[in-house]
This record gives C-alpha cells, structure tokens and sequence, in this order.
C-alpha cells in the first residue's frame, strides 16, 4: 500500500543540500595521505602561496602553514568534541576547506570540531591579507558556535540553519565591522530568524496548510514577529517564503 510522502520529509530534502555547497574545497590538492592531506593554498591572487598540511592528533585538528621555502609559519589548532573524536578526525581532514568566511574577499579556513546526521560545527580561522597570517577573533568564535554555517556573498550574509522534520529553523546575520563608530572586534549581529512551525501538522499526509511560517525581524534593537498559515495546497519548494525555501 503506498503512501504519499509528507511535504514536510521534502521541506528536510531540500534543506539537506545545503551544508555542502560551501564544503567543496576552494583550493586544489597536491597531496594526499591516509591521515594527513597537504593543499595548497592562496587567499586571493596577490597573497603569497602557502602548503597546509592538515592532519589530526590527540583530540585536536592540526593544521600547519609552510611557506614557499620549506618554512612553518603557522600551526593552527582544534579541538574537537571528545565523544566523537575517531568519527570527527575523519570529517575534519576530508572536509577541511576554504572559504571567505568574513566576507572581505580573501579566503579563510574551516574545518568540523563536532557534527551530527543533521548538524555540523566548525573551527574558523580568518585570514588577515596584512600579516599574511590566520587568526581567531571575536568574530570567528561567534562564527563556531553556528550550526551549519553558510556564505551568502549576493545578499552579504552569515547563515545558520537547522533541518526537519521537525520546525526547520533558519537564522540570518550580518557582520558589524570596525570603524570609526566602531573601534574594537567586528561582530555578528541577527537580522532575521525564520521557522517553518509544524506543530500539529498532518504528518499521515503532510497537510501543508497545517505548517505556519515564522519569520522575526531585528529592527532598531527590536523584534518584529510575523506568522503566515500556509494555504492549503501551497507547494513548499524554493519559491517559498521560510529560510532555505527562500534561498537565492
């Protein structure tokens, strides 16, 4: 006997393409070893070229930074959670990736310190083009704590999300950088959350005009809470209105 499946399972599909769009490596690999990986590594095209050798030990993600001549620069740490440390070291040295994280045009690092079937965490460090070395700020630990950390350069925003079924929870966030109104550590600062809240929906057949999205506003120190019931028969694709759905 077949049954249809629920819009909120495609609503958990759709989502679950997401977290991999930014995992693929932004630099090519010139080596690579059962436990170590070596990738080379340039943060934009007038920075110098770097080898990162990136491997794990101890409970710790481990990535050293060789200049051209032979020389190391750099070794860069992360601990990784101690429950999950044999399945993390695994994530961390396949996935370990680059990315402009902060948004200023240079790439940064990223590589996972703890995940789940639904969820990742990363360490972040952030590239700075002056020093020509990598860093950890204020602005990258907020950056960790996010679950499923994405880039959105089009619209300048930081994006965190959690899947379904269950309420898929979208955040968005900009960064507050310094400046003359500003003088210390840039920030992360919240500029929408969006749920799709399935609370009472017909999970036998996935009557979407049981889900209600709800999207909060951050506006002059104020949240603004709006719900929309999604009509009966709505789609629920990537023309709707909450989070991922309404991604581009």
């Amino acid at each position: 006997m077949s049954r249809a499946i629920p819009n909120f399972v495609l609503i958990s599909a759709l989502l679950c393409g997401f977290p991999f769009m930014a995992e693929k490596p932004s630099f090519p690999q010139s080596k690579s070893g059962a436990n170590v990986r070596t990738l080379s590594f340039k943060a934009a095209p007038a920075q110098p070229e770097y080898a990162l050798q990136i491997y794990t030990s101890a409970g710790q993600g481990i990535i050293k930074v060789i200049d051209g001549a032979g020389n190391l620069l750099q070794t860069l740490t992360c601990p990784m959670d101690p429950s999950q440390v044999e399945a993390v070291s695994h994530k961390f040295i396949e996935r370990f990736t680059a990315e402009d994280l902060d948004l200023d045009g240079y790439l940064d690092l990223r590589g996972a310190r703890s995940f789940g079937a639904k969820w990742r965490r990363d360490c972040i460090w952030l590239y700075d083009p002056q020093s020509h070395n990598f860093y950890q700020d204020m602005l990258s630990q907020q950056m960790e704590t996010l679950s499923n950390l994405i880039v959105d350069p089009k619209r300048q925003r930081i994006v965190s999300y959690s899947l379904g079924p269950a309420n898929p929870l979208w955040d968005e966030y900009r960064i507050e950088r310094t400046g003359k109104n500003r003088p210390h550590w840039p920030r992360l600062i919240p500029v929408k959350s969006c749920f799709l809240d399935t609370d009472g929906a017909d999970t036998e057949n996935g009557n979407p005009s049981k889900f209600t999205m709800v999207i909060t506003r951050y506006e002059n120190g104020r949240s603004i809470v709006e719900r929309r019931a999604l009509a009966s028969g709505a789609k629920v694709g990537l023309d709707t209105q909450c989070g991922a759905l309404n991604y581009r």
